[in-house]
């Protein structure tokens, strides 16, 4: 689309901001809760709508603006999957309004990138968000629990006042597995009271959970062990320890139990996100081996079928794509970058961010992947329409490029010319790209501008 075209669309997309914003804001009402009243929602998403206009009609599309758009809306509290596929549906639809088939045409590739870096954007912000917010009950679960075992080391006596009003579940058991203590806040999330629970064998109270009945048992022989389990509608942590007289002799052991319902339902949050979006989530240690792997995106690489990469090197499961080999290198030695890069039949546009600590030590790298196949082909085909190659030539080029097709008279089989054809196609081929006629020379262009 020309300068003028896109000036023309711009002032249309302006004109329409507030019906675009109405639209806008039906399509993500229900998808979520916002804080802000509707009329000052409508007002944002119009300003958003405008800010959409402005980037698709620009020379120039700027990612990390358009990305922006998409956090506008998680911090609107607009963060949920249908909230995403809402906005994607609306903006494309309404975009499109009252443009002439061609005109859509010329608009698809920008559109199609602009909403792909509106998803990329929120999917990231959501990300934030909900790590955030999981790394505040994370500090505040893991203050409490180390006052609740400073507590432990106490009396007795001070233990029960402390836990008496804490949301944990605290049992303590004999050498035989029988309940001998039970209290804390958290025993009614467990369907417990100390009246139900003390006196009672402990695998016959977790008879709902096997893995905590084990766990207990494992204490009882000297292992400290952690473990989250579901039980019913909750889903708590638990930490076993064995009880030691002075002499170092077992005599019992403890559980301690806390409600984790919260941080799972955010996790699950997160993982739906990432697994309905068109996109990859990986992260690697500082090793190389995949320690998260999510998104629908996954589905078109087929790298480990029946099986996820997490635990697995990156080395390892890409070890015949030596582009995401050199990728992973420069990651991991802390370069933030963008790549383009072929698996298989799939095209993928990845975001590589190294990840560090604190003290800037590098602990891993995130990535996002985008599948851009399509746009990758679209991209192909134009530029061998810009080369001008007829509909035999496009048809010899990939036929051209095969290894096991070593002569002229085995390329040209498939379409029913003869070895003198094939050589004066290439001619042809090679006059348009503008390189030496010989195969070799016509092969390294193909390769070197992606007409593939």
């Amino acid at each position: 689309m020309d300068a003028e075209g896109r000036a023309a669309l711009r002032q249309r997309l302006h004109a329409r901001r507030s019906e675009i914003a109405g639209q806008w804001q039906r399509a993500i009402a229900r998808t979520a809760f916002s804080p802000m009243d509707p009329a000052t929602v409508g007002c944002e998403l119009a300003g958003l709508a405008d800010e959409t206009g402005e980037l698709l009609t620009a020379e120039t599309l700027i990612p990390e603006r358009a990305q922006d758009l998409g956090a506008a809306l998680v911090a609107l509290g607009y963060a949920a999957p249908e909230t995403l596929r809402g906005t994607l549906q609306t903006l494309g639809r309404e975009i499109n309004a009252d443009l002439s088939p061609a005109q859509r045409d010329a608009l698809q590739p920008r559109l199609a990138a602009l909403l792909r870096e509106v998803a990329v954007g929120f999917c990231a912000a959501l990300r934030d968000t909900i790590l955030a917010e999981q790394e505040t009950e994370r500090r505040g679960q893991l203050a409490e629990r180390r006052r609740v075992e400073a507590t432990l080391q106490a009396s007795e006596t001070r233990l029960r006042a402390v836990t008496g009003n804490l949301p944990i579940a605290l049992l303590a058991l004999d050498c035989r597995g029988i309940v001998t203590l039970a209290d804390g806040t958290g025993l009614a999330a467990l369907g417990l009271t100390p009246v139900t629970a003390i006196g009672r064998p402990v695998a016959e109270l977790l008879a709902a959970a096997p893995t905590l009945a084990k766990d207990a048992s494992s204490a009882l022989a000297g292992a400290d062990t952690m473990t989250v389990a579901t039980i019913g509608a909750v889903v708590v942590e638990v930490r076993h320890a064995p009880l030691r007289d002075v002499s170092g002799a077992i005599v019992g052991a403890i559980a301690v139990a806390l409600d984790i319902t919260a941080r799972a339902r955010a996790e699950e949050q997160l993982r739906a996100v990432v697994g309905h979006a068109p996109i990859v989530l990986f992260a690697l240690d500082h090793h190389g081996t995949f320690t998260l792997s999510a998104g629908q995106g996954l589905a078109a690489l087929h790298r480990l079928p029946g099986e996820t990469p997490v635990g697995h090197s990156i080395f390892e499961v890409y070890r015949d794509v030596p582009p995401v080999l050199n990728h992973a290198r420069r990651a991991l030695a802390g370069e933030t970058f963008i790549a383009r890069t072929a698996v298989g039949d799939a095209t993928y546009e990845t975001h590589y961010l190294p990840l560090r600590a604190a003290d800037g030590t590098l602990t891993g790298v995130l990535g996002v992947g985008t599948d851009i196949t399509a746009r990758a082909r679209a991209e192909a085909a134009l530029r061998r329409r810009e080369a001008r190659l007829s509909a035999t030539e496009e048809a010899l080029l990939p036929l051209l490029v095969r290894t096991d097709l070593r002569t002229y008279r085995e390329v040209g089989a498939p379409l029913g010319l003869g070895p003198e054809r094939v050589r004066d196609f290439v001619r042809s081929i090679a006059g348009k790209l503008n390189v030496a006629s010989e195969r070799d020379a016509v092969i390294a262009t193909i390769r070197e501008r992606e007409l593939l």
